[in-house]
């Protein structure tokens, strides 16, 4: 009886305590998530539709089970109408963890459309034929479900969580192929360093939440501290915030470092790029890479409408004054770039040349950070978000023709490529056109886009950004050499064997689709870039 009466009162009390707490998420939380939920449309589409994928490939036969790819391209195009219905709306989203603004539509829209390439290479990849596919697909779509969050995320928590989403997804289909070594090596290795990057970032958001009291981006720059200490002088005390700030935004940017493949995290990326099968290296090189400056963009974006909006009163004026963030961005770029260029001088592997020319791109890609908050006629935003795009057309319309060439060859290796020209002369021409874009020589997108992002650092002046103009044109030199490698051994050797390779049509209408997008950047990027002009961010 006494048990009984015990029990009774345990369940009770939550009741009677909680009782308060109720009524506030009835008042507040729970109409501000509803609210929410309408905005939230396009990222619920894309777990509706990987959860469908996987459920119904239960059920279906194996040989249908590859036709599952339909679905998850219908699951990527379906969520744009609702992307395009609020994509001039800018709104603070779940109490302040996510947002809705033209930047985060247009990275969402970025991934959808990007993601298409992929299920189609996936399609018709023969290394995936004869599985079951729904789990591939499922995995796939949560990537870029955790990738559409990492574009809205203006919350330390659900920028980790939503960039853990991506790690992990991206993990999985590293090692995809459970009993090749090569992609389980490959896969352990990103889960370390991913693992690490993690802990790293995570330890730089505590500091930084330690100095400002709060989690979300906007409050950045809002640095305090309290002169309680008489052994401490002021100077001290702004010194030293200032030492941890900078340890906090390098712990911070080595998270980002791992998913861009920038120095110091970018260790992972030939190892992973050649484990991993084709297709899934195309994806990591870009639409992961795309989100992981993405979250840079907001980060960085933040941080400097933080510090631009400090009341000149304001104590962290003085101490932000001392601590050159895009001065630490251009050392970064330079040397990310020359590592990336100088590594791929030696490869023989193409997948392996392609993760030392990401690296190299990352590298690119950071000088448009570097012009973040600057008054500059092609905002850091603008060239970067072209660059993407650039990126996107040249970068998988190479690997379309990689994975095309290893269905027939089963190899990636350069040796294979020889005699290229004439066995495949499409695929050869095609490739050839991609890697002049991946140099940045015209009329392709690859020029437009190096051009922009080198008005845009030569319009903000200053010795270090004439510096990392010149490093940049010296870097983009020394590219040549390894890209026109491989035109080399396709036109100009002679392989074993002059067999003509065959691809499939669909492999070939994915090749002929980032040709004209590689193309068209060039000749319409004005048109294009007036798009990227208008991507504001919700404050």
């Amino acid at each position: 009886m006494h048990l009984l009466n015990h029990l009774q009162a345990l369940l009770t009390l939550p009741v009677a305590v909680t009782a308060p707490g109720v009524e506030q998420f009835r008042d507040t939380f729970y109409p501000a998530i509803i609210d929410s939920l309408k905005y939230f449309g396009p990222e619920t589409q894309v777990a509706v539709a990987a959860i469908a994928i996987l459920l119904l490939d239960l059920v279906l036969p194996i040989q249908f089970s590859k036709h599952l790819a339909w679905a998850a391209i219908l699951g990527c195009l379906a969520p744009l109408s609702g992307i395009g219905h609020y994509y001039e709306d800018s709104k603070s989203l779940f109490l302040g963890m996510l947002v809705i603004d033209p930047f985060a539509n247009f990275f969402k829209a970025f991934f959808l459309l990007g993601s298409i390439p992929v299920i189609m290479l996936s399609f018709v990849s023969r290394k995936l034929e004869g599985r079951r596919m729904g789990e591939y697909y499922f995995i796939l779509l949560s990537s870029v479900f955790g990738a559409m969050l990492m574009a809205s995320s203006t919350h330390f928590l659900t920028l980790f969580l939503s960039l853990e989403i991506l790690s992990v997804c991206s993990y999985i289909l590293v090692g995809y192929f459970r009993t090749e070594r090569k992609g389980a090596e490959a896969a352990l290795k990103y889960i370390i360093y991913g693992s690490i990057a993690a802990a790293i970032m995570g330890y730089g958001f505590s500091l930084w939440y330690g100095m400002t009291g709060s989690g979300e981006i906007s409050s950045l720059a809002r640095v305090f501290w309290s002169p309680e200490h008489e052994i401490y002088t002021e100077r001290n005390q702004q010194a030293l915030a200032a030492l941890t700030v900078t340890f906090a935004f390098l712990f911070v940017f080595v998270g980002f470092a791992y998913k861009i493949a920038a120095i110091p995290m970018h260790f992972w990326a030939p190892d992973v790029y050649e484990g991993a099968p084709t297709v899934v290296t195309a994806f990591l090189s870009v639409i992961s890479k795309a989100a992981g400056f993405a979250i840079l963009l907001r980060f960085l974006g933040g941080l400097s409408s933080s510090v631009s909006g400090l009341a000149p009163g304001d104590m962290a004026v003085k101490l932000w004054a001392g601590v050159d963030w895009r001065l630490i961005l251009i050392v970064i770029s330079i040397l990310t770039m020359t590592l990336g260029n100088l590594a791929a001088l030696w490869q023989t592997n193409l997948k392996r040349l392609m993760a030392y020319s990401s690296i190299a791109h990352a590298g690119y890609l950071l000088m448009g950070l570097s012009i973040l908050g600057t008054a500059t006629r092609y905002t850091g935003t603008q060239t970067i978000a072209f660059y993407l795009v650039a990126y996107l057309s040249m970068n998988f319309g190479a690997f379309a023709v990689a994975i095309l060439v290893e269905n027939r060859l089963n190899s990636s290796e350069l040796e294979d490529y020889k005699g290229l020209g004439r066995r495949a002369p499409f695929l050869a021409g095609a490739l050839t056109v991609f890697i002049f874009s991946l140099i940045g020589v015209p009329p392709t997108a690859g020029f437009m886009g190096k051009f922009h992002l080198f008005m845009g650092i030569i319009d903000v002046g200053g010795w270090p950004y004439y510096l990392l103009a010149i490093a940049a044109a010296m870097n983009t030199a020394l590219s040549a050499y390894y890209y026109l490698k491989i035109a080399r051994v396709m036109y100009f050797e002679k392989g074993s064997s002059l067999e003509l390779i065959q691809s499939s049509a669909l492999g070939r209408v994915v090749v002929v689709g980032m040709l004209f997008l590689t193309f068209y950047l060039c000749f319409c990027a004005d048109s294009i870039l007036k798009t990227t002009l208008n991507l504001g961010m919700h404050v």
